[in-house]
């Protein structure tokens, strides 16, 4: 077992997180998504929108919120075992949402969409064995390719975006290049690829026009 889920919570961003085999562990490279927000909101007046989609633990949003006072935060999962973790991290507004469909209309709207998706192709040799065993499969595969939710973020998602609102996901190792093409013909401007601490582009973001 993992040592986080043996522990029963993981350090992300600063905060300490309950997490559970229900989510997937949060780890250092998705902390490169919370940076892209922070520095997109950091000069915006008025109050500001984020919904984190596909949140898991609620890492994300909540890093984000801790750093960015006065940021509406809201947390989307198809999981309800997932968004019971979120709750008992301190996430308030939970809400049952699917990626791979359109959003609901009743979503609202958001100055940022910050995304995780599963994004893992089923026999991807450079997974790690101990996330193929112990972590939640629904968190971790995208289809047989594994860009399906990449598919239906863009452009279903992108709807719940404010003009000049931020679009940012992260992806696998050598999916940077499918999703950069797939923001460009959705629509999104200024798209920017990110690397991680190991070399890796691993975040992808662009902006509604």
């Amino acid at each position: 077992m993992p040592l986080a889920y043996a522990l029963g919570e993981w350090d992300f961003y600063n905060i300490t997180l309950k997490v559970t085999p229900d989510v997937l562990i949060p780890r250092p490279d998705t902390e490169h998504l919370v940076d892209i927000a922070l520095e997109f909101l950091k000069n915006r007046p008025g109050e500001q929108r984020v919904l984190d989609l596909c949140c898991g633990s609620g890492c994300i949003g909540l890093a984000i919120a801790a750093n960015a006072p006065g940021v509406q935060v809201a947390y989307g999962d198809i999981s309800e075992a997932a968004l019971a973790v979120a709750q008992s991290n301190g996430c308030e507004d939970v809400r049952l949402l699917d990626a791979l469909r359109p959003p609901p209309p009743d979503v609202g709207f958001w100055d940022v969409l910050v995304c995780n998706p599963p994004y893992v192709a089923p026999g991807d040799g450079a997974l790690d064995a101990s996330v193929r065993d112990w972590e939640p499969p629904i968190a971790l595969y995208g289809g047989r390719d594994g860009l399906d939710f990449y598919r239906s973020l863009l452009p279903g998602w992108l709807a719940v975006l404010r003009p000049g609102g931020l679009f940012a996901a992260e992806v696998g190792y050598n999916q940077a290049g499918a999703v950069s093409g797939m923001m460009r013909e959705a629509g999104l401007d200024r798209v920017t690829a990110r690397k991680d601490y190991a070399g890796q582009e691993r975040v992808v973001f662009g902006y509604t026009l």
